[in-house]
């Protein structure tokens, strides 16, 4: 059996080990070739400044055989780049023919949410935007019923806005979310949503309540409160129980002085309410914690820091600080 003739899989297993300027190279040696390496050479498309943008969407936008290749797609604009209405006609259309898609992220101009329209990705896992959730996002986020992962309103300091209702039937697997607090009160009640990430808003009381409507456990939390830390803990331990890891930003709400040890025991004393929370950072400051002795089992509610590092503390007082990786919050 010649090369040529080996089973479509084969070929694609080859092609699939090839890295991208291989696989162009390969594409124009013969004919029975140029398909498979294709297959992979689109099928993850990454663009990532407006001077490569617009050659490679205007290649999939008039050909849509090479476009239903994509699995995943993304591109990242330049925040200054201007580009012409048409330029996003020609991406909705191209996008319109990845009918194969599991990721799609658009980092493009937050008022271009109407390329969205008529858009339906019954595979789609990922989804990142920095689009308001207006109609267009609403009824897009009807259309992605496997969707785990959700990106929406993520632009900090953006002037807050109602976001638009989902309906109950949308995104029903979504597992995690980042964006603003308007967005995520929008989205994670009744839905199985177990990390949330704000990036802008205000994480409030009110916030909090909705968000532990949430259809299971909320493990992940992190956001910017304007609220006084240690009323809001004491809250997010009586609404959001089973917390692991929680990182709050402090917005507006300013510490008078530089933090005491009244100040650390009653953050100590909000922490110790929560029954399985491992790690917590505020504004910066990671927190000490370690394990509660006498607890067997496998996760130990712990005992948070009480008091400034630099102090004197009797053995039973000292504490180990806990480090964790920020990778944990990332998206």
């Amino acid at each position: 059996m010649s090369f040529a003739m080996l089973p479509h899989e084969l070929l694609d297993a080859v092609c699939d080990d090839l890295p991208q300027p291989d696989l162009a190279r390969l594409s124009y040696t013969a004919s029975w070739l140029h398909l498979p390496a294709q297959r992979q050479l689109y099928r993850h498309v990454h663009i990532s400044s407006s001077r490569h943008a617009l050659p490679v969407v205007l290649t999939m936008a008039r050909k849509p055989h090479i476009a239903h290749f994509v699995r995943s797609f993304a591109i990242d604009l330049d925040s200054d780049a201007t580009l012409l209405g048409a330029f996003y006609i020609h991406l909705a259309r191209a996008v319109s023919y990845m009918s194969e898609l599991t990721s799609l992220r658009l980092l493009v101009d937050p008022s271009a949410s109407w390329i969205l329209k008529s858009l339906s990705f019954p595979r789609l896992i990922h989804f990142a935007c920095p689009f308001a959730l207006d109609s267009h996002v609403s009824a897009f986020l009807g259309r992605t019923p496997t969707l785990l992962e959700l990106q929406v309103d993520s632009i900090p300091f953006r002037h807050e806005r109602p976001a638009f209702a989902l309906t109950p039937s949308s995104v029903p697997n979504l597992q995690e979310f980042v964006g603003s607090s308007q967005a995520a009160e929008a989205i994670v009640p009744s839905r199985p949503v177990h990390t949330v990430q704000l990036t802008s808003g205000d994480l409030t009381v009110d916030v909090a309540t909705c968000l532990a409507q949430s259809s299971t456990d909320i493990a992940v939390l992190s956001g910017p409160t304007s609220s006084d830390p240690t009323a809001l803990l004491q809250t997010l331990s009586k609404r959001i129980q089973r917390l692991l890891h929680l990182r709050l930003m402090t917005i507006y709400y300013s510490f008078s002085e530089a933090p005491d040890v009244n100040f650390y025991q009653d953050i100590a004393g909000a922490l110790n309410a929560f029954t399985d929370l491992q790690t917590f950072e505020l504004s910066g400051m990671h927190w000490g914690s370690q394990e509660r002795k006498g607890r067997v089992d496998s996760n130990p509610q712990r005992v948070w820091q009480s008091q400034p590092l630099e102090l004197e503390a009797s053995d039973e007082e000292l504490v180990e600080i806990d480090t964790y990786s920020d990778l944990f919050f990332g998206y």
